[in-house]
C-alpha cells in the first residue's frame, strides 16, 4: 500500500542522524508489514505484494523510495487505510433536556442552532430560571468554539445597553464544557417574519415599529455596540403590540459573522441598511433584493432598479417612501450615514391618519366563516389616491374661540371642587359609627388563594413527556387564524395557538368554554399537564377522556362527550409554565378549556379587535 510504504522512509530519515546502529530500511519495513497484516484484512494476492515490497526494501544499494511508484500503481492499495484513532469523532452533544446550569437554569426545549460550520454548533434553548420561577432564553456555545471569547465579550457589551426594546441579557457564565448566556424570554411574542407571512403592516404601524427600533439602536450605537444581524426573524411583536429586538451583537457573533472585525462605520452602516430592509418588507411583504428572503418573495424590479414601496402599494405615503429609499440607498438622494440621521428623519414625518383607521393588512378583514366582509377601506374614509397622487397629513381641527375654552375650564374647575367636597365628606365618616360596620359601606376585598393547581414549576415530573399527534379546536365557530395556529400550541411556536376573539361577554355559555383537545394517538396513564398563556387572569379547566371519545364540539360541554374534569386553575399567570397535576388516570385525549377570560384591548398591529381572548402555548402532557 502506497501510503504505508512512505512511513518507513520518513522514519528512517529521522532516525539516521541519531546514529542508530540498525540499518533503517532493513529494520522498519518488516515492522510496517507486520502492522499492515494486523490492521488490514488482505486479499489473497496481497501477501505476495508485501513480500515483494520487503525484498525490494531489503536491498540497501537501492533507495527505499523506488518502491513507492510500484506500490502506488496497485489500485487496491492506492488509498490509505485509516485507523479507528484517526477517524473523525462525532460532534459531542452540547446539552440535553433537563440539564441544570449553575444550579438554577433548567433546559426545557431546543429552539434552533445558529450554524457557522463549527461543531457542535451554538444553540438557543428555552429554559426555566428555577430561582425566580420564570422562562428564560439560553444561548449555549462549546468552550472549544474558536469564537467563545468574542461571544462572551458580545454578551457583556449587549448587557450594558439599557433599553426595554432589547431582549435583555440577564446572565453569562462559563462552565467546564460550555458558555451559556441567559436572556429575557418574551412569552406569546410573534416574529415579524411570521407576521409578514399574513400580509404587510399598515404604513403607520410599520413606521412606528421602525421608529422604535431606530431609537433603540441609537442608544446601542452611542454605547458603541452594533447589532450586526437585524432581520424580520430578530424583531418580535408582543401580544400587546410592543416591539422587542433580540440578539444585540450576540446573534451575529454566534452565527460566525464576527462583526467586531469590521470598522465601526461599516458596522453602523450595516444596521442602517438592515432597518431599511425591515421597513421595506413591513410595508410591502416583499424582501428588497434579487432573491427571496425570510419567507417573503423578492421585490419586483425594473431591470436593476428596485421598485419603491409606493410603487408596490399605493397606500404608502410619499414622505415615507422617500425615507425608506434613503435608508436603502435607492434613488438620487444621499443615503443615511448614521442611525441617528434615520431616527431623526422618521420622527420628522407627518402623523398619518391610518394610525387609527387603516387596517393592518392589504387584504379585507374576514368574518368567523372565513368570507371577506368588505373592502379594506374603513367606513367613512375616502379612498386613498393611486400611484402618482399627492399625500398630506390630516388637517388639524379648527381651534375654538378663547372665550369658549375659558368657559369650559371654569365649569371643569367647579366640578372638581364639588367632587372633592363630596369625597371628603364620604371618607371622613360619622362619629356615631366609629368602630362599627355600616351596611352598604365599601370594604377592601380579601384576596383568596387559587382553588386550582399551582403555578409553580415542579422540580421534576411524575412521568415522561408524551407525544401529541394532533389537536382539535373546541369552538363552534373558530376563525381561520385560530384554525391555522392550532398546532402551534404544542409544536414549540413562540406565539402558540391564537384563540378567536370573543366580543360577547357571554361567550362561555355555549360549550362550557373554548380551548383545544389534544390527541395522544393511543391510551396512556396521564398525571400532569403543562402549558403557558399569553394573558393573566383566566380560568382554565383540564379534562381527560378515554380512547374512542368524541372530540367534536358539543354545546353541552366536554362532559357530554365522556370527558372527565381533572383540574381547575383559576386566575392563571402569564409568562411562566403552569402545571396541573392529578391522580393518574388512563386516557387518550386531554382537553384544555378556558371558561373565563380577561377582556383585552384592540391590537392595531395585527388588526385584532377588542374582546375576550388568550393564547395557549408550550403544551405538554406527562404520563407513561
Amino acid at each position: 500500500m502506497a501510503a504505508l510504504a512512505e512511513t518507513p522512509d520518513e522514519q528512517s530519515d529521522v532516525a539516521a542522524p541519531q546514529g542508530s546502529e540498525i540499518e533503517p530500511e532493513a529494520q522498519a519495513v518488516p515492522d510496517q508489514v507486520e502492522d499492515d497484516v494486523e490492521k488490514d484484512v488482505q486479499d489473497d494476492d496481497e501477501p505476495a505484494a508485501v513480500q515483494e515490497s520487503s525484498a525490494e526494501d531489503s536491498d540497501v544499494d537501492e533507495p527505499a523510495a523506488t518502491a513507492k511508484p510500484e506500490k502506488s500503481a496497485d489500485p487496491e492499495t492506492a488509498e490509505p487505510k485509516t485507523s479507528p484513532e484517526q477517524e473523525p469523532a462525532e460532534p459531542r452533544e452540547l446539552a440535553v433536556v433537563g440539564r441544570k446550569l449553575g444550579g438554577r437554569y433548567r433546559l426545557e426545549r431546543l429552539v434552533r442552532s445558529f450554524g457557522g460550520g463549527f461543531q457542535p454548533e451554538p444553540q438557543l434553548w428555552v429554559g426555566v430560571d428555577e430561582l425566580l420561577n420564570r422562562r428564560v432564553g439560553v444561548d449555549l456555545i462549546a468552550t472549544e468554539h474558536p469564537l467563545i471569547e468574542q461571544v462572551a465579550r458580545a454578551a457583556r457589551d449587549a448587557a450594558a445597553v439599557a433599553d426595554a426594546r432589547f431582549v435583555q441579557v440577564l446572565d453569562a457564565v462559563q462552565e467546564e464544557d460550555l458558555l451559556y448566556i441567559v436572556t429575557e424570554w418574551v412569552p406569546g411574542a410573534e416574529q415579524l417574519q411570521e407576521r409578514l407571512a399574513e400580509g404587510p403592516l399598515s404604513p403607520a404601524r410599520a413606521t412606528q415599529m421602525v421608529r422604535d427600533l431606530a431609537e433603540a439602536m441609537v442608544r446601542a450605537h452611542e454605547a458603541e455596540v452594533a447589532h450586526g444581524a437585524m432581520n424580520p426573524a430578530t424583531v418580535m411583536i408582543t401580544a400587546a403590540g410592543e416591539v422587542k429586538l433580540r440578539g444585540l451583537l450576540v446573534e451575529a457573533t454566534l452565527s460566525g459573522a464576527e462583526p467586531e472585525s469590521a470598522e465601526p462605520e461599516d458596522r453602523y452602516a450595516a444596521d442602517v441598511l438592515a432597518l431599511g430592509q425591515i421597513w421595506y418588507a413591513s410595508l410591502t411583504a416583499r424582501w428588497p433584493g434579487t432573491e427571496a428572503g425570510y419567507g417573503l418573495a423578492a421585490a419586483p424590479a425594473d431591470g436593476a432598479a428596485l421598485y419603491t414601496p409606493a410603487q408596490i402599494r399605493a397606500a404608502v405615503p410619499k414622505p415615507v417612501d422617500a425615507t425608506v429609499c434613503r435608508a436603502l440607498g435607492l434613488g438620487d438622494e444621499d443615503a443615511f450615514s448614521t442611525i441617528k440621521e434615520l431616527s431623526d428623519a422618521i420622527r420628522s414625518l407627518p402623523r398619518m391618519r391610518e394610525e387609527v383607521l387603516e387596517p393592518t393588512t392589504a387584504l379585507p378583514p374576514r368574518s368567523r366563516s372565513g368570507r371577506p366582509t368588505g373592502t379594506a377601506t374603513p367606513p367613512g374614509e375616502p379612498q386613498r389616491p393611486q400611484d402618482g397622487a399627492t399625500w398630506s397629513p390630516a388637517a388639524e381641527p379648527a381651534r375654538k374661540p378663547v372665550w369658549r375654552r375659558r368657559g369650559v375650564l371654569a365649569v371643569a374647575a367647579c366640578a372638581v371642587i364639588a367632587l372633592g367636597t363630596l369625597a371628603a365628606f364620604q371618607f371622613s365618616g360619622n362619629d356615631k359609627n366609629d368602630g362599627q360596620s355600616t351596611e352598604g359601606s365599601v370594604t377592601n376585598p380579601t384576596l383568596r388563594p387559587s382553588s386550582g393547581g399551582t403555578v409553580s414549576i415542579p422540580a421534576g415530573t411524575k412521568g415522561q413527556t408524551l407525544t401529541i399527534s394532533s389537536d382539535t379546536i373546541w369552538d363552534n365557530q373558530p376563525s381561520s387564524g385560530s384554525e391555522a395556529s392550532a398546532a402551534d400550541a404544542y409544536s414549540g411556536s413562540t406565539t402558540g395557538w391564537r384563540m378567536t376573539t370573543q366580543t360577547n361577554a357571554n361567550w362561555a355559555t355555549s360549550g362550557d368554554g373554548i380551548g383545544l383537545v389534544f390527541d395522544l394517538g393511543s391510551a396512556h396513564t396521564l398525571d400532569e399537564v403543562k402549558f403557558q398563556v399569553a394573558y393573566s387572569g383566566a380560568t382554565v379547566e383540564i379534562f381527560t377522556a378515554p380512547a374512542g371519545a368524541s372530540t367534536g364540539w358539543n354545546a353541552n360541554g366536554p362532559t357530554a362527550d365522556n370527558f372527565t374534569l381533572q383540574k381547575t386553575l383559576t386566575n392563571v399567570t402569564s409568562g411562566q409554565t403552569l402545571s396541573a397535576s392529578f391522580t393518574p388516570v388512563s386516557g387518550e385525549y386531554v382537553a384544555i378549556i378556558f371558561t373565563t377570560l380577561q377582556q383585552q384591548s384592540e391590537v392595531t398591529s395585527t388588526g385584532t379587535p377588542a374582546g375576550y381572548r388568550d393564547n395557549l402555548l408550550d403544551v405538554s402532557v406527562l404520563g407513561e
